[in-house]
């Protein structure tokens, strides 16, 4: 039996307009506002939108996550193992058919050796599910449901032949000092056929998507963490009211350019009153080049840009 993910984020939505019910009245009595945090298991959901300055974290980018405390299982990882601490990323199938919709499914292991069924929501989510084709050219979040055994199973939109990897992110419960830990797992797969790859593109610090411009600044370093600052603008405005996505205002994927490896980027705040800046902490493993999908959720609808920086 399927875990449905649409009938979680259902339910998780009339839990929300529930929440938002109650603290409109709240801040009627008391003069104040409050948002509350994404439930558990809840993606895209509609928990407010930043600008006008009445939430917290307007135009304070140094504002907290709205998610739980976490830390980084391999905090200068690269993703690009499929084993790490004693969990592990096992794919059903290492191929998948060309040119067509495939059922793709994996589990995740345990230090037990049992396939975990027991996740410490993050980011929203249980497991946030990448695949990324090995030039850079074909990227997907994907929103996988597990069956009660702990096999995760996503339909895979149509792919041109080549080689891909799948990147796991999730928390594990059980971890040492009462604080969970990410865990970043990747595994490869093959589309079969002629593959026809194509170069990375070049540095590009502003990219245009369905009409937004979103542009990023920063001097990222390998091997620390650092800021990035990204604005999104539309025609000569910039965007300041957008909905959660992914217990985010904008969500920051990175592989770099050669070896996949997986970038750690976290973002942080709403948008800045004075600059319409929202920022990110990020993590670059490694120097050189890297591709950065920026996502956000405008006008009810999931846009997303793509960006390419060089890391020194």
């Amino acid at each position: 039996m399927l875990i449905d993910s649409v009938s979680h984020r259902r339910r998780r939505r009339a839990l929300a307009a529930g929440l938002a019910a109650g603290l409109a009245l709240s801040a009627a009595a008391c003069s104040t506002s409050a948002t509350a945090a994404p439930s558990s298991g809840a993606t895209g959901m509609d928990m407010g939108q930043t600008g006008g300055g009445d939430m917290p974290g307007m135009g304070d980018v140094t504002a907290a996550p709205t998610t739980a405390a976490f830390a980084a299982a391999a905090p200068t990882g690269t993703g690009l193992s499929s084993s790490l601490h004693g969990y592990s990323l096992v794919p059903a199938a290492h191929t998948v058919a060309a040119g067509k919709s495939s059922m793709y499914s994996f589990r995740i292991d345990g230090p037990d050796g049992k396939a975990v069924t027991r996740y410490q929501t993050y980011e929203s989510e249980f497991v946030l599910c990448y695949i990324i084709r090995s030039d850079l050219t074909e990227f997907s979040y994907l929103q996988p449901a597990m069956r009660q055994d702990g096999t995760w199973t996503v339909t895979l939109p149509a792919l041109p032949a080549g080689s891909y990897r799948t990147f796991a992110t999730f928390a594990a419960p059980d971890s040492s000092q009462g604080t969970p830990l990410t865990y970043q797992l990747s595994t490869p797969f093959t589309v079969p056929g002629a593959a026809d790859p194509s170069p990375a593109p070049a540095p590009a610090s502003s990219a245009t998507t369905d009409g937004y411009t979103v542009s990023l600044t920063g001097s990222p370093k390998a091997g620390r963490t650092g800021p990035l600052s990204i604005v999104v603008s539309k025609g000569a405005s910039v965007v300041e009211s957008f909905q959660r996505y992914l217990d985010s205002y904008v969500h920051l994927t990175a592989f770099h350019a050669g070896d996949l490896a997986f970038a750690q980027i976290l973002s942080l705040g709403g948008v800045n009153a004075s600059t319409g800046a929202m920022t990110a902490e990020a993590l670059f493993p490694e120097a050189g080049t890297w591709q950065v999908f920026v996502q956000f959720d405008a006008g009810g609808t999931v846009h997303t840009a793509v960006l390419t920086v060089n890391v020194a």
